[in-house]
């Protein structure tokens, strides 16, 4: 049995970036990947030195199902917030949105802080590519003479399949590599034809 985060899933695939104005305020918003912590930060603090003379740097990120989101001195819950919630809403994990404003003179009031956080981050979420992440396991493998057919029967029913062995006096002996969505077939497979004549450990 596999663990939720075993299974594969989408993280952002490159950078997006979307602009909210509003009422002579700019609001711009990058969405980008963020495995770790130390990585937002460090993005974090790039947009800051690029964009210096901007009042606020508003920010949310989602990574590993830990979530953070940060104000930045606008009204309680007008700016990380909504933030957090398009990026939640988009699906995709190890995911964070950083969002700029250069204040126009004009107070927009909560609400159109909310929609302008949400509009400027929802835009630069739809510019963001996304890319499905599969996770590739790893098994030891020894396959006994009059089992080596079942490597041309592997090949065929698990296309993501690669071997990496030797043949020895015992046969076919090695690792093999497979992608998630293929493991239940190659391990069903082997069950059904072996009849535990063939040694086989997950290592990875």
């Amino acid at each position: 049995m596999t663990s939720d985060a075993d299974q594969p899933h989408i993280i952002p695939g490159g950078d997006g970036y979307g602009e909210h104005q509003d009422r002579g305020s700019r609001f711009l918003a990058w969405v980008f990947h963020a495995p770790d912590e130390a990585t937002f930060l460090l993005r974090l603090a790039e947009v800051k030195a690029e964009h210096a003379k901007a009042r606020h740097w508003c920010s949310a990120w989602n990574i590993n199902g830990a979530y953070r989101f940060d104000d930045d001195g606008e009204p309680g819950g007008t700016a990380g917030r909504p933030m957090l919630q398009v990026i939640e809403g988009s699906g995709m994990q190890e995911i964070a949105a950083i969002c700029v404003r250069y204040f126009g003179g004009v107070k927009l009031g909560t609400g159109g802080l909310v929609r302008a956080y949400s509009g400027a981050t929802s835009a630069a979420l739809d510019a963001t590519p996304r890319h499905q992440v599969v996770l590739r396991f790893s098994y030891s493998l020894e396959l006994p003479f009059n089992l080596l057919g079942l490597r041309t029967e592997l090949e065929a029913l698990c296309p993501s399949i690669s071997f990496d062995g030797e043949y020895t006096d015992r046969g076919w002996v090695g690792k093999i590599s497979i992608d998630e969505p293929e493991r239940v077939t190659f391990e069903n497979l082997l069950d059904e034809k072996s009849a535990g004549s063939a040694a086989w450990q997950l290592v990875s």
